[in-house]
């Protein structure tokens, strides 16, 4: 039997028997014995009594809760169940509770307003919140709601109720049925969160996730790029198939790869043009046997570069074989065996090409033995710290003539192994010939080289002096083979070392050097300036340079520069001093004045009919003003103690009291006023600042605020801080006359500018606060519309 239908017969039953007593009586069903020759009236009473046990039976076993009430609210049952699930015994609840009793009191008042607001008319937060739905519409109402037990646990039940009726259709009462939902929601919420970091997951990468069916329908997509789709927007793809978005030959190829995916449950890959010249990858992966998953990846870039590089190749290989000279790979062991060389090779060695990529010719076979370790030593070298190599050598001839050449080249890595070798070879042999005879030139100008009073070298790309002219050892008191036994980086003051490495590697490019600056070190220890001019010879790796001693020049500059900065200092402090002169004359002139003004106010709310009582509140609100005044003006005297070495004091400063104070110093116009002012430095209490600056900031705000205000309403007034990362910002809003930003806006913070019609407007605290803001690094700004008010945010 169903068990809704033998609760509603029951508890109307029961209901009826109860007669809706206020104090609900328990109802006992007896068993009517049944006679051998029982009237029809017996069986039917002897039926019934059966049938209420068998209800009591199955409602005190069912795992249900069940409680049943008045049209008033009062429990008149309550089940094994409804004891298990809340702690109350039913002795406790029959006849002396409220099923509200169980209910969150938060949780009836929103729903109250949700009820109200559904069926337009007021739903008082009490019992009704339950039943209005179930007796409106005669059906059961279901809804989830919160549950508290006797020990004060909450957990979440799914409640029905049921609204009682008799037989002349009247109420008699309602039955609840509330079921403990507890691992259904926390399923229910491990269900969205898997679902969340799916569609986390999906939206967070660059590919395109596309869900589609064994039949080429698009069942989901997810994407950030949208331009990659064929078709936009992507909610286009659902439900459709791949025909009918593809080009047919490509829906043919991704059709063949499902199924070909479907059937081995291995991953296939299709790559395919899309629109505006992009390229696209798709990875179609097995799901189930209904499904597969693409990842669509962009990879246009990787489609050009593979197209540049075949490109790029064929020019190279173009290039390679015009060349004047030998562009070649070989491979990183002893004997560099060639996987690759140029035709030019034979104008080189007179051998051919396949004679070095056989292996029949080795190349180091033909290095003139007087350079093999040079250049066995310069290639080590240069693989060691990784960069590429420059060698000069000679090698022999086919004809046995030996040539000289140039060679630059790199390593190519394989993880942490030079595994290969790609370099370019050239014939130098005119070159060293000419060379030669310039050596004669060379000679000839040895004279000229050592005689000169300027300090004239040669030096090494490799860090060495090769020739010091004798001036050298007259100036510094070094010789020229100490000077050539140690690298010239040793003789340089260390403050110059890295702008003279700066110096050496533009020269290392051919560039020329024209003035350059550094201190050589002397053999006493002590330091002289020299002025260069250099140049390099790459070829030979030689610096060629002169310099000229500036020692006695630079210690004149130098005093003249020491006598401009003092008289520069002198004006700067000068400066600040007149400035902190001219702050304290306004911080004084305009912060006194709102002081002033409110003593005026409140003894203007004095007159020959005031009462003592009013006198003694005046004079308590003067005397908390004298003495805001006298903090006021002890801190502006310790501002003023300020020398041009000290900073700013800060301390911490909580908000409130700075705030407290200066609604002290302005009770009298703000009673006079009627304004309202609020404040919240919940976010932000307090701050490391100058107090007396902060309580400047704030007076000038609010006094501007009940100055400005509008004859229309009365002021209100908010202030307001919050943290913006490492800020703290400071807001003050008012109602007031507000300002026209576009015609003022550029102005507002000026000395002496104004914008109201205001008989005390002196343009003066808005410009002093602006000075103190910024002197301690914070900024200042306005938002404004007319006849609206102002709000000013100050970030600290």
């Amino acid at each position: 039997m169903n068990v809704n239908i033998l609760l509603s017969f029951y508890l109307l039953t029961a209901t009826k028997n109860l007669n809706l007593d206020p104090e609900p009586q328990k109802v006992r069903v007896e068993k009517i014995p049944l006679k051998k020759k029982a009237g029809k009236e017996d069986i039917f009473l002897n039926a019934l009594a059966e049938a209420y046990r068998l209800q009591e039976s199955i409602i005190n076993t069912t795992e249900l809760s069940i409680i049943s009430t008045t049209p008033d609210g009062l429990i008149t049952s309550f089940n094994k169940a409804a004891e298990k699930l809340t702690g109350y015994t039913a002795e406790e609840m029959i006849g002396k509770a409220s099923p509200i009793l169980l209910h969150d009191k938060i949780e009836l008042i929103e729903r109250a307003e949700a009820l109200s607001a559904e069926l337009g008319t007021e739903v008082e937060p009490n019992f009704n919140v339950f039943t209005v739905k179930a007796r409106a519409n005669k059906v059961a109402d279901r809804q989830e709601c919160t549950y508290i037990r006797k020990d004060g646990t909450r957990f979440p039940v799914l409640l029905s109720i049921t609204a009682l009726w008799d037989d002349n259709q009247k109420l008699i009462g309602y039955a609840g049925i509330a079921t403990d939902i507890t691992e259904s929601k926390i399923a229910e919420k491990k269900l969205r969160d898997s679902e969340s970091h799916l569609q986390a997951l999906l939206n967070s990468i660059d590919d395109i996730a596309v869900e589609v069916s064994k039949d080429g329908v698009y069942t989901n997509i997810w994407t950030k790029k949208e331009y990659l789709l064929f078709v936009t927007p992507r909610e286009e793809y659902v439900g459709k198939k791949l025909e009918d978005v593809l080009p047919k030959d490509l829906s043919i190829q991704f059709r063949t790869a499902i199924a070909r995916v479907l059937e081995t449950q291995q991953s296939e890959f299709v790559e395919y043009p899309t629109r505006q010249g992009r390229w696209s990858s798709a990875k179609i992966s097995y799901i189930n046997d209904d499904r597969v998953l693409m990842l669509i990846r962009n990879i246009t870039e990787k489609k050009n570069a593979e197209i540049l590089l075949a490109k790029s190749e064929q020019k190279f290989r173009t290039l390679a074989e015009n060349i004047p000279g030998v562009i070649y790979l070989c491979r990183n062991d002893e004997s560099f065996s060639m996987l690759y060389v140029s035709d030019g090779i034979k104008d080189v060695t007179g051998y051919e090409q396949e004679d070095f990529t056989s292996g029949k010719i080795n190349f180091t076979d033909l290095y003139h033995p007087d350079d093999r370790d040079h250049i066995f030593r310069d290639f080590a070298l240069a693989m060691n710290n990784g960069v590429t190599f420059h060698l000069r050598y000679r090698i022999r001839h086919r004809n046995g003539e030996w040539k000289w050449l140039d060679e630059v080249g790199t390593g190519v890595q394989s993880g942490d192994q030079v595994e290969l070798i790609e370099g370019f070879m050239s014939d130098i042999t005119l070159q060293k010939q000419a060379e030669s005879e310039l050596q004669k030139v060379a000679e000839e100008n040895y004279r000229l080289f050592n005689n000169p009073v300027t300090l004239n070298v040669i030096a090494g790309l490799d860090g060495y002096f090769k020739r010091l002219n004798p001036t050298w050892t007259q100036v510094f008191g070094w010789s020229e083979e100490e000077y050539r036994s140690k690298q010239f980086m040793e003789f340089v003051h260390p403050d110059d070392v890295e702008a003279t490495r700066a110096a050496v590697s533009n020269l290392e490019q051919g560039n020329n050097l024209l003035s350059f600056e550094n201190h050589y070190r002397c053999k006493d220890g002590t330091y002289r300036c020299l002025l260069w001019a250099a140049a390099a010879d790459v070829n030979h790796q030689l610096i060629y340079a002169s310099a000229i001693d500036i020692t006695e020049r630079k210690k004149q500059e130098q005093e003249l520069l020491r006598s401009k900065q003092n008289i520069e200092a002198i004006a700067l402090k000068l400066q600040e001093q007149n400035r902190q002169l001219d702050e304290f004359a306004h911080i004084i002139s305009h912060n006194l004045r709102s002081p002033i003004g409110n003593i005026k106010a409140l003894i203007g709310l004095l007159n020959t009919n005031s009462s003592i009582v009013e006198y003694q509140q005046i004079f308590e609100k003067l005397s908390k003003v004298s003495n805001n005044l006298g903090e006021t003006m002890n801190e502006l005297m310790e501002t003023l103690k300020v020398k041009k070495q000290t900073t700013i004091e800060r301390v911490d400063t909580r908000f409130r009291e700075i705030f407290d104070k200066v609604i002290q110093s302005l009770e009298g116009e703000l009673i006079q006023t009627e304004a309202e002012v609020t404040f919240d430095f919940n976010e932000a209490p307090s701050i490391y600042y100058s107090r007396s600056y902060l309580e400047s900031i704030v007076q000038n705000l609010l006094t501007n605020a009940l100055k400005y205000r509008s004859p229309q309403r009365k002021p209100h007034i908010l202030v307001s801080t919050h943290r913006d990362g490492t800020s703290t910002v400071l807001r003050v809003t008012d109602n007031g006359l507000g300002i026209d930003m576009a015609m003022f806006g550029d102005k507002l913070f000026g000395l002496h500018k104004t914008f109201h019609e205001h008989k005390d407007a002196r343009g003066v605290g808005l410009f002093l606060i602006k000075t103190q803001i910024e002197a301690l690094n914070g900024t200042i700004r306005a938002e404004s519309e007319v006849d609206k008010g102002t709000t000013f945010i100050i970030t600290f």
